[in-house]
């Protein structure tokens, strides 16, 4: 059984022990909340950046739809300086550089192109910069540059990329290069039946083509 004075030595430790470590324990307490409220807070001033982001993007799509060309370079460009991480500026950017291509402004087109490809931080949007790009440079005749590009894993896009890549070979006049990639890409295509009958139809025009 406890007795009276073990009792009262157990409550002096606690007087001393509290004595000691209280402003530790406070000082945790405070850190502990300051964490809290500090990521509600961040967390907060994301969402806030997210929707800023999103309203922007919006007025930029709305400036192309209606051939507001300068308005839409502007948007864009404060999309991509402001909200350089966020999926809404590489979208920005791959808007503005279908735009500049449509306009025959190829140079600028690539720049926004390989701004994507860089910096975006969705991968998805990072694959689609690179093949767009790879599809640039090929109209512009550059193109091992554009066969560089396409060289690596290419995800979901690899149909894409294989049949690109065979456009590419057979501008540069090699037919079994082109057809092996066509065959590649026909692989990789889903079930979409046009997608599949027209790289049937690049296959067969390669019929002449004796495969190693």
């Amino acid at each position: 059984m406890t007795t009276h004075f073990e009792d009262e030595d157990q409550a002096e430790r606690l007087k001393q022990w509290w004595k000691e470590n209280w402003l530790a324990l406070a000082g945790g307490l405070v850190i502990g909340l300051a964490a809290i409220f500090g990521w509600e807070a961040w967390q907060s001033h994301q969402d806030r950046r997210a929707q800023q982001a999103s309203r922007m993007y919006e007025d930029l799509k709305k400036a192309i739809a209606d051939a507001r060309a300068q308005e839409a370079v502007r948007i864009g460009d404060a999309l991509v300086a402001e909200y350089a991480g966020t999926p809404y500026a590489a979208g920005a950017a791959l808007f503005l550089a279908a735009e500049a291509f449509k306009n025959g402004k190829p140079d600028e087109a690539l720049v926004r192109l390989r701004w994507v490809r860089e910096k975006a931080s969705d991968p998805g949007l990072r694959q689609v910069a690179r093949l767009r790009e790879a599809r640039v440079l090929w109209q512009q005749n550059q193109l091992d540059a554009a066969l560089r590009l396409l060289d690596g894993d290419m995800g979901e896009f690899t149909a894409l990329a294989e049949e690109l890549r065979g456009d590419i070979h057979l501008a540069q006049g090699d037919r079994a290069a082109a057809r092996a990639a066509y065959e590649k890409a026909l692989t990789a295509t889903a079930e979409d039946p046009a997608a599949r009958a027209g790289l049937q139809r690049k296959i067969d025009d390669l019929a002449d083509v004796v495969q190693s």
